[in-house]
């Protein structure tokens, strides 16, 4: 296991990883929320676990790209498409990805850490052509360099997962149905790797970031399997602007409500509650009900079955925070994205437990 200690965004993290043995699935994940209303969300992937839900099982080990947008009525609309393997290229300089004609192309500060990307993504009658400008820099959570959060040198093993960019300017176009936005707002960039399925070490994970005001919060919560027997992760990290305020390794990450999902008859949480301390510096959210953006019932990753599976949901939610500081209370509401989900069955669901 890594050394859990917060350290900055290196070349390691930026670069993809095909050198990794095996089975390597990688991916950039974006998001924005506009001054008007409009959100994105954004995927750039060389392979992608449950990419089956996305282009199908058989473009499900294909280059793919995933865009959706949501309007300020509420309208959300998800195209996505996969690509031969020859429209990937990953030697993007400094950073950044191109897969067929849609790509992002990242900047470097003078220290070698992430300024920015432009991001050029149409696909049908929607896309996303924004220019964002990093005002809070990533974190990798472990001392080594390679920043893995999992790594076994002798079997090349590896996961990871960085914000690289959680907090940037953005300014540029959505196009909506064919119809041109301009745009102004704030965005986050991450990436996640691993050469062997997430479901091969993970049971459930909590995960949510956000703004609020100067602030950016990130806080995450993963469980691993009775067969990995991992410790728990449960970092937190506070922004106010490129300051980072609290970084701690033992948050309290808690779902306080549950409500059954209609459409895939699974539970998901709609609030949720962290609590993290670092010296003088202490932190309280409380994630108030949302608006699903993505859901997917699991049935074939391993711990899963069409009589067992598990789930994943990602929401759009505000949030209050009340961050203190010796004798300075601050409270203030954001806007977040947040993801929940499980590969063994976190409780009994009726009709759908065996």
């Amino acid at each position: 296991m890594s050394t859990l200690t917060f350290r900055s965004i290196s070349k390691n993290q930026l670069a993809w990883h095909p050198q990794l043995a095996g089975n390597t699935r990688e991916w950039l994940y974006l998001d924005g929320v506009m001054e008007n209303g409009y959100k994105y969300d954004l995927l750039f992937a060389s392979k992608m676990e449950m990419a089956e839900n996305i282009v199908g099982f058989e473009k499900k080990e294909l280059p793919l790209i995933m865009c959706q947008i949501t309007n300020p009525e509420g309208e959300t609309h998800r195209v996505a498409a996969a690509f031969p393997i020859e429209e990937l290229s990953l030697s993007m300089e400094p950073w950044g990805v191109k897969i067929g004609e849609n790509t992002l192309t990242g900047a470097l500060t003078s220290e070698g850490e992430p300024s920015g990307y432009h991001v050029k993504v149409a696909h049908d009658d929607f896309g996303v052509d924004i220019t964002a400008k990093a005002v809070a820099l990533g974190i990798k959570f472990v001392e080594e360099e390679h920043g893995y959060m999992f790594y076994d040198p002798a079997t090349n093993f590896a996961v990871g997962y960085w914000p690289l960019i959680p907090r940037a300017e953005i300014e540029g176009t959505l196009t909506f149905h064919g119809r041109k936005v301009p745009v102004k707002g704030l965005g986050w960039c991450e990436r996640q790797v691993g050469n062997e399925a997430f479901a091969g070490w993970i049971s459930k994970w909590l995960w949510g970031h956000g703004w609020a005001g100067d602030y950016t919060v990130f806080w995450m919560s993963i469980a691993s399997t009775e067969a990995t027997q991992y410790r728990h992760m449960s970092p937190a990290v506070v922004w106010k602007g490129n300051d980072i305020v609290l970084c701690t390794h033992n948050a309290a990450h808690s779902a306080e409500r549950y409500e059954i999902d209609p459409e895939i008859g699974m539970p998901f949480p709609t609030i949720e509650t962290v609590h993290a301390t670092d010296g003088n510096v202490e932190l309280n959210v409380m994630v108030l009900p949302g608006t699903i953006l993505f859901r997917q019932l699991m049935t074939n990753n391993p711990g899963t079955s069409p009589e067992k599976p598990g789930s994943y949901f990602r929401q759009h939610s505000d949030f209050d925070m009340e961050i203190r500081r010796l004798d300075r209370i601050e409270k203030i509401r954001g806007t977040l994205i947040r993801e929940a989900g499980w590969i063994e069955q976190l409780f009994p669901v009726p009709g759908r437990s065996g």
